[in-house]
């Protein structure tokens, strides 16, 4: 299960934002999202939740991106701010990174949002780890120059032989003691057990010889009311009273001893309960099984003798053997790794299961190690598929009635036959000549094949009028992109299929209708069927005029390129025709 990714969209546009969370979500996100476009819900919205990234439109009616920006660094600077915009300059987004901002996007480029937000997501938390660190150190070092008196530890200042030359309260709480000349006046003998006095005159003898000795040790100690003590001793040299002597830190450990003790007693459930636990537990290190319970056996048919000589990697598929030993080396290298995924394992059998691990790492006889617990999700992934296919099916149903759409359009205008067709084909063509991804190119033939639905409200005798239009005649054609609109609406497609076709007789300078829209304020999608669208026209015959053929079709989108239509878009369907040979047909 994908984590929960909380968005703030500051958006006015709410298929814009449906757009921008329907990508996250394709991306393996689980978004939880709010969208609000003015100063006011912003900054409630920042008030009542703690938001994961802000992804802000960089112009509204009623509000702006440097506005928004400037909101999140006073309530919390430290939520990633990116830009996700349809029209931002090159010097506008360089001045919002330099006012905070962590990136800009371009609404047609959606597909380097995941990426971005997960970096900007794993970048947040650096910062804020850093700025944890840094208030640690600051109090660590605003805690040394307190008093050694206030120290929760142990301290003793001691000469190379033993001498006592300064004790804090907690060591003489520690010992029992109310004076440090009480303490001294006790001998070494009496204040350590046995086993300990005997530990001590050995690192006595070896520091004599100029023998190194550990800095870190643990001693047993015998208060003054006859009761025993673990503690915990760093030893360093530092300077006293302009003198190199020998600081010694004490840590009463006896609680941990007890725990440590009641551990081991525990041990012996704690075995019975791995051995009965249904899922898969085993311990990998340098990606060999070091430990496996029954499960494991169980559930891959090897013996625990088997599995405790084999590599982790071999029981993994061998397509996805790459994967987990790549997730494995980046979490020992401290890199952020998903903890819980999946994959498939071969078992003794041959037979094939897919496994979901969660892991983390742990220490395993004084060496690093990783914890896995395995979970046969064999079923669910099958009920995956089933779902998959459904969706397919689906799918299937939504293109047949698109066509029973476009056969229903091209019934009502017989002159223009095929023409859905074809565009659809050339708008596809373009948006893979563009590098778009599937999903772009679907959205993009969809649209295209209906993307004059709205002349079904067009009187027939208009639509195979064989001598020009009036203008009135004109102006109501026009008003098919709305109409077109206005059937699909409501109708729930995967992409805005509706506003593209909107959009599709808009223009790069304001001229085209019926919004007049600019430049990238047009749906890429719109300003791609907006070339193919005529392209198609010109190159086709038409009641009132013979066809004008393809060349005359490439010249008008030349002369217009950047002013009437995108010049990307231009570019790419001259490729089609003039180096790949694409032809209309």
């Amino acid at each position: 299960m994908a984590d929960i990714l909380r968005v703030l969209v500051v958006d006015d546009s709410e298929d814009d934002c449906s757009l921008i969370i329907r990508k996250l979500r394709n991306s393996g996100f689980d978004p939880e999202w709010e969208r609000v476009d003015t100063h006011s819900e912003m900054k409630k919205a920042l008030g009542k939740k703690q938001w994961d990234v802000i992804l802000c439109d960089y112009k509204m009616p009623n509000f702006s991106a440097p506005a928004a920006l400037k909101l999140a660094q006073e309530i919390n600077p430290n939520i990633p701010f990116i830009i996700v915009s349809g029209a931002i300059g090159e010097e506008t987004a360089v001045e919002a990174m330099k006012a905070g901002a962590h990136d800009y996007l371009m609404k047609d480029k959606l597909t380097k949002l995941p990426v971005a937000v997960q970096r900007e997501i794993s970048e947040a938390k650096i910062r804020r780890d850093k700025k944890n660190t840094e208030e640690m150190l600051k109090r660590s070092e605003e805690n040394f120059r307190n008093s050694l008196d206030e120290s929760p530890l142990g301290v003793r200042i001691v000469t190379s032989d033993g001498e006592l030359l300064y004790a804090n309260r907690e060591i003489l709480n520690m010992f029992g003691y109310e004076s440090i000349n009480e303490l001294k006046s006790i001998s070494h003998m009496q204040r350590y057990t046995p086993e300990t006095f005997l530990e001590y005159e050995k690192r006595i003898e070896m520091r004599k010889r100029g023998e190194y000795v550990p800095p870190h040790y643990e001693v047993s100690i015998i208060r003054k009311d006859g009761t025993i003590r673990h503690l915990e001793v760093f030893r360093k040299q530092v300077l006293w009273n302009g003198q190199m002597q020998f600081q010694a830190l004490y840590n009463d450990i006896t609680s941990r001893k007890q725990a440590e003790k009641n551990l081991r007693a525990s041990e012996e459930r704690y075995r019975i309960v791995v051995e009965n636990a249904r899922e898969a537990i085993l311990i990998t290190q340098d990606m060999k099984i070091v430990f496996a319970n029954s499960a494991t056996s169980t559930n891959t048919g090897y013996s625990l003798a088997e599995l405790n000589m084999m590599d982790f990697i071999s029981l993994i598929h061998p397509d996805d053997a790459a994967m987990v030993r790549n997730y494995h080396l980046k979490r020992l290298n401290g890199e952020t790794v998903p903890s819980v995924y999946s994959f498939r394992i071969v078992c003794r059998d041959k037979t094939e299961k897919w496994m979901e691990l969660n892991t983390s790492l742990v220490e395993w006889e004084k060496k690093n190690a990783t914890l896995n617990f395995l979970k046969d999700i064999t079923e669910s992934k099958q009920l995956e598929e089933e779902r998959s296919q459904s969706f397919l099916k689906i799918k299937k149903t939504l293109d047949a009635t698109v066509s029973a759409i476009a056969t229903m359009v091209e019934t009502r205008d017989p002159y223009t036959t095929g023409h859905q067709r074809r565009v659809s084909m050339l708008a596809r063509a373009i948006a893979e000549e563009m590098g778009l991804n599937n999903d772009t190119k679907e959205f993009i033939e969809t649209a295209a094949i209906i993307h004059d639905i709205g002349k079904l409200s067009i009187p027939s005798e208009i639509l195979s009028k064989p001598t020009r239009l009036t203008n009135l005649e004109f102006e109501l054609i026009k008003t098919h992109s709305q109409s077109g609109y206005n059937i699909l609406k409501d109708i729930e497609f995967p992409w805005p299929v509706a506003i593209a076709i909107l959009q599709h007789h808009e223009r790069m300078n304001g001229s085209g209708y019926p919004q007049k829209l600019q430049g990238r304020d047009i749906l890429l999608e719109s300003r791609i069927l907006a070339v193919a669208d005529v392209v198609e026209a010109i190159s086709s015959h038409r009641p009132y005029r013979p066809t004008l053929g393809i060349d005359f079709a490439l010249d008008e989108i030349i002369k217009n390129k950047n002013t009437l239509y995108d010049a990307a878009v231009v570019d790419a369907c001259l490729r089609l025709f003039r180096e790949r040979n694409f032809t209309l047909s």
